[in-house]
């Protein structure tokens, strides 16, 4: 009889001490505070906009009135805390909540109440049936029924007391995330992990994706709310941007990729463009991002600075525009292209899209080495202590972590991040010229008035870069590889590297048979021989994004978590600053380590946007790897005009791409191709074009007039660039050039492609359909024939001529490039000579 009683005694302690603390979790709570943070976004909107200054309003009605306080009695202000039945009915799953007896309620139940009738007879039965075991229990047959071991009952009472010990759940919450985040799975989950299952909102959600702003809930209880989805950028395969490519037969895409902050360049492009125009708008003055902070909504339903009298957009409505990545640093203008875009992307969410460049990705950087924005305004501006970079280690820089570190001056800390970590010198002195710009637009005030400081500067920086500014806004909207029917945008190229391609061939064995190379942020230990799967191309695309879009909902919720403990910390009086050390700087600081798996949890994403891992190695990623790598596209060169008289791996592998997925057209940017876009026909149906024009200014032209060409019915040209003028950046101020894509049956189905507008002579250009290149008979995208360009000793690179255009005119220009330079060489045809272009 005891020895029944104890195994009773010992089960009910275990069930109790497992369920105790998960059911206390669960409870439910009607505290009015938890009421307010889960009601409805647009609840919390309009009660925000209560409290705050919205900025723009059309009459001072609508303007709270400041400076006027009401005293309140103690039955208001707690009348005031409660929520209202639909705050509560937003807030919850229709109302389940308890019901009040009093007031207009005492007639009436809700659903809880309800739920609460049913469970309580079971309830009272089940447990008048554990009273009664006792009694009853020497009726049943237990003879084979031993009583249960003590290591259950123990494990059940160290689980619950380790459980409630705050290092302990610390420790278990951060593994989940470590190991559910960062992708770092054993391989042969892969598969189901990176397909997306289902779409919430219009963001692909693969489960153990979901990310909340609480971080001390398990993760495995967390689920993404609407209000955060909207925020996300609408996918090019979401619902939405089918509906909008089920709507139109025909798609007209315009493509533009490193703008770079040249305002100039982008104000060129749209009045070249036939697809964009621009409109006129009432300029809308300053809010800061510490007041959109209050406001937890949609991005659209935002106020956002926009101190312009006129935006972009668009012609007609079957009409798209894809940015491919490098949005500021050179051209001085980087707010305005910022907030061009992000305007033209709120008025038409599905029909504007953009990928991640390099010089967007290492943006993330600056909110770990330049610091966080300080609400209070009156305060001097800070900077982190900077334990130096990885990639500086040994050179005797400043910025060597065994030599100078970094200046603790903000104006010298943002001048040396700019100029020697990301290759923009003259940044820092752009933005001070356009805020002056803009303070002189937006008061009426001669801009030879306006000076601005460091410290100014500084803020600026810090607040464009924060999560609510516009470069946050820009990379929460971006993706890193987009996809429109049968063409690919992606920044750089295909991730190719030399490394992967030699392991794919010794292996004998496609490189496209296992994608998992091409997820570098993924631990090496765990792509072993036993844990092998098979990604598809697709499901790479898709990965890509995932990637993308986790690594920045953890820098959100990481530079939340940051402002919280700075704010706590200035409640108390104390500097958030005082309190860093240097280990944690170290910590805290990417670049200081570098390499996958280090730093904020965010870090991986900077790291995929560099060119090398922290070991020295080539990183195989789309933003930083470049088909052109040496100026032209030496590696699509035909077999025998190569040294090696085989082709080379990049070309097999491309054309092995295009054959292994429906894609058709890859549109790149990164690495400058002079003053228009570069194609590379890489089979019968497939071409890359490289579009970046950064460098139009320095383009040079040459002439090579020689008699041989002219008795051949072939008429060079001499022609010379513009140069810069005064163009802050390399592009001078006539180049620009469009990639326009024409796409039919709802986007399924590429028709045309073609580029137009101006080159850096002054000369206005329209290329041919690059798609009717067979039926022209031509060598476009192709290596030039040896009879229509210079011989290769007397070119300036001495080496082969690239076929870039043929003319709606009939001539033909081609280029050569060597690093950053490059040459074009035009022929015209001769009136009544026909000349054959081939060999």
């Amino acid at each position: 009889m005891f020895d029944r009683i104890t195994s009773f005694a010992t089960l009910l302690c275990v069930w109790w001490l497992m369920a105790m603390p998960r059911c206390c979790s669960f409870s439910p709570r009607t505290h009015p505070i938890l009421t307010l943070n889960r009601q409805d976004p647009q609840i919390r909107l309009a009660e925000c906009r209560k409290q705050i200054v919205v900025w723009g309003a059309e009459s001072p009605e609508e303007e709270p009135p400041i400076g006027k306080s009401t005293k309140m009695s103690l039955e208001e202000k707690m009348k005031s805390w409660e929520a209202s039945e639909e705050e509560i009915k937003a807030a919850t799953l229709g109302g389940v909540v308890p019901k009040s007896m009093s007031g207009d309620n005492k007639e009436r139940s809700g659903a809880f109440d309800v739920g609460l009738y049913i469970a309580f007879p079971i309830m009272v039965i089940t447990g008048l049936l554990f009273a009664l075991f006792p009694f009853i229990m020497g009726n049943l047959d237990v003879d084979s029924v031993g009583p249960p071991p003590t290591w259950v009952f123990l494990f059940a009472l160290v689980w619950n007391g380790l459980y409630e010990m705050p290092f302990v759940r610390s420790f278990f919450h951060s593994y989940q995330r470590r190991y559910f985040f960062q992708g770092v799975l054993p391989i042969r989950t892969l598969e189901c992990r990176l397909k997306p299952t289902r779409y919430i909102g219009s963001v692909p959600f693969v489960r153990g994706g979901a990310f909340r702003d609480s971080a001390e809930r398990p993760l495995f209880h967390q689920t993404r709310d609407a209000a955060s989805t909207n925020l996300r950028a609408v996918s090019v395969d979401s619902p939405e941007f089918q509906n909008f490519l089920a709507e139109h037969d025909n798609i007209q895409l315009s493509y533009i990729t490193d703008i770079e902050g040249d305002k100039a360049y982008l104000d060129r492009y749209v009045q070249t463009s036939k697809v964009l125009t621009f409109t006129k708008r009432t300029p809308t003055s300053t809010i800061s991002i510490f007041q959109r902070r209050a406001i937890d909504a949609d991005d659209n339903d935002l106020p956002y600075i926009f101190p312009y009298d006129h935006c972009i957009d668009f012609l007609d409505s079957n009409s798209m525009l894809v940015f491919g990545g490098d949005l500021w640093d050179k051209g001085g203008f980087d707010l305005y292209v910022s907030r061009q875009l992000l305007d033209l992307k709120r008025r038409y969410p599905h029909r504007v899209f953009w990928v991640l460049g390099n010089r967007d990705i290492n943006k993330l950087r600056m909110m770990q080495e330049l610091g966080m924005p300080d609400p209070n305004f009156k305060k001097p501006v800070r900077v982190p202590y900077h334990p130096g970079l990885t990639w500086f280690r040994g050179s005797g820089r400043v910025g060597d972590p065994k030599g100078e570190l970094p200046s603790m001056d903000p104006g010298e800390r943002l001048k040396w991040i700019l100029g020697h970590t990301m290759g923009s010198p003259d940044a820092m002195e752009h933005r001070r010229q356009e805020l002056a710009w803009e303070a002189s637009f937006s008061s009426n005030t001669p801009l030879s008035e306006i000076k601005i400081s460091d410290d100014e500067v500084v803020r600026s920086y810090q607040e464009s870069c924060h999560p609510r500014g516009e470069m946050g806004l820009f990379l929460w909207h971006a993706l890193l590889a987009a996809r429109v029917g049968p063409v690919l945008f992606v920044h750089g190229s295909l991730p190719l590297t030399t490394e992967v391609m030699e392991n794919a061939k010794n292996e004998s064995r496609s490189l496209w048979d296992d994608l998992t190379f091409a997820l570098p942020w993924l631990e090496k230990t765990k792509q072993g021989n036993d844990h092998q799967a098979t990604i598809s191309i697709e499901q790479w695309m898709d990965a890509l994004n995932q990637f993308c879009h986790d690594n920045l909902e953890r820098w959100r919720h990481d530079i939340a978590k940051l402002e919280k403990s700075r704010d706590e910390l200035e409640e108390k009086g104390i500097d958030y600053y005082d309190v860093q050390t240097k280990q944690s700087a170290k910590k805290s600081i990417w670049a200081y380590r570098g390499g996958y798996g280090n730093g904020p949890p965010y870090s991986d994403l900077i790291q995929y946007g560099m060119g090398m891992t922290s070991d020295g190695k080539k990183n195989p990623t789309v933003v930083y790897n470049s088909f052109t790598p040496e100026g032209m596209p030496n590696s699509f060169l035909p077999a025998e005009k190569r040294e090696e008289k085989t082709e080379s791996d990049v070309a097999k592998c491309t054309r092995e791409f295009f054959a292994r997925s429906s894609i058709q057209l890859i549109l790149t940017g990164h690495k400058p191709q002079g003053d228009s876009p570069s194609p590379i026909r890489v089979d019968d149906s497939s071409w890359v074009i490289c579009a970046d024009t950064s460098y139009s200014g320095d383009t040079i032209w040459w002439d090579g007039v020689n008699d041989e060409r002219n008795e051949m019915g072939l008429n060079p040209t001499s022609r010379s660039n513009l140069g810069r003028g005064n163009s802050l950046s390399f592009r001078g101020e006539v180049a620009v050039s469009e990639v326009l894509i024409s796409l039919s049956r709802n986007g399924t189905s590429l028709d045309s492609v073609k580029y137009h507008g101006k080159l850096s002579d002054g000369t206005e250009y329209e290329s041919l359909n690059l798609l009717e290149a067979d039926s022209l008979q031509t060598t476009l995208g192709q290596v030039a024939p040896e009879h229509m360009v210079p011989d290769t000793l007397d070119s300036p690179h001495q080496g082969r001529w690239w076929t870039k255009n043929i003319f709606s005119d009939g001539s033909q220009l081609f280029h050569a490039g060597e690093g950053f330079n490059v040459w074009n060489y035009v022929v015209m045809q001769k009136k009544g000579e026909t000349v054959s272009p081939t060999n």
